[in-house]
């Protein structure tokens, strides 16, 4: 008999991953062989949920999200950042970490936001009507509703293409944040259902219909930040891109013109 005494605690627990006889495992199985047989969006959803996707529509939000999401132009502060950080000469993780960082509730962060929304008022039957008052007491924005550029007369074409994805199933979380949408642009045509809004709705619809989770499984992933990580996972892409660019450019050390900073 072994003695219990001596035996040590580990430092870490790993659930997803693993090294067996040299090859890198995932769920349990070989990594390689994995790699043929599954795509990318299979690899990522299973990853992050710690189990192997049940549904194809899942997988199919989710490689539709990391393709749509992938950049939005050298306009918005993530592109921005990470440009001028490849301009001042450094390299591409920090130039890629300087555009992630911007990465919040005014970038890219509204998903995890709009998903701790729509899934708690669903719950607890709360009607949109409420959260738009709610929200509008408080002179606060609701996450996944609005955009500068999209309008309920010109939408973002990307929100049409993710609302598709749940022809056919259940969709309680899509129909709540509709249901905002209507209030919000009875007042002004630009507070539409973004993308943001959009994704964390028809990805709660497909973990919760498709893949089973339970109630405290989606509270947990919404705690964890786990709608983020497809917007942070995607965006990455075109942040290394855009630092790419600026390299293939020569483009040199970036500075504010005069002309734009107000000094007083």
């Amino acid at each position: 008999m072994s003695d219990l005494s001596n035996r040590t605690h580990s430092l870490f627990t790993s659930t997803i991953s693993g090294d067996v006889g040299g090859e890198p495992t995932i769920l349990g199985e070989n990594l390689t062989a994995v790699a043929q047989s599954h795509s990318f969006a299979w690899i990522v959803g299973s990853l992050w949920l710690g189990r192997s996707l049940k549904s194809v529509k899942t997988e199919a939000a989710i490689d539709l999200a990391l393709r749509l999401l992938v950049d939005h132009g050298p306009y918005v502060s993530g592109a921005v950042n990470t440009m001028i950080t490849a301009r001042a000469g450094k390299d591409m993780v920090s130039s890629l970490v300087a555009g992630l960082l911007t990465i919040g509730p005014r970038f890219g962060g509204a998903v995890n936001g709009a998903a701790a929304i729509w899934f708690s008022s669903v719950l607890n039957a709360i009607s949109p009507e409420r959260v738009v008052e709610d929200y509008a007491i408080r002179k606060m924005y609701i996450p996944g509703i609005g955009h500068r550029k999209y309008r309920i007369d010109a939408p973002d074409p990307r929100v049409k293409l993710l609302k598709d994805l749940v022809k056919g199933v259940d969709h309680p979380h899509l129909d709540f944040a509709l249901g905002v949408e209507k209030v919000t642009t009875a007042k002004k045509p630009n507070l539409i259902l973004n993308v943001d809004g959009t994704l964390a709705a028809i990805m709660l619809d497909l973990l919760l219909g498709e893949e089973k989770l339970s109630k405290d499984e989606a509270q947990t992933l919404i705690d964890a930040e786990f709608f983020n990580g497809l917007f942070v996972l995607s965006r990455s892409v075109g942040f290394i891109a855009h630092y790419l660019d600026q390299k293939r450019l020569g483009e040199p050390l970036f500075r504010l013109p005069d002309k734009e900073v107000l000094t007083k």
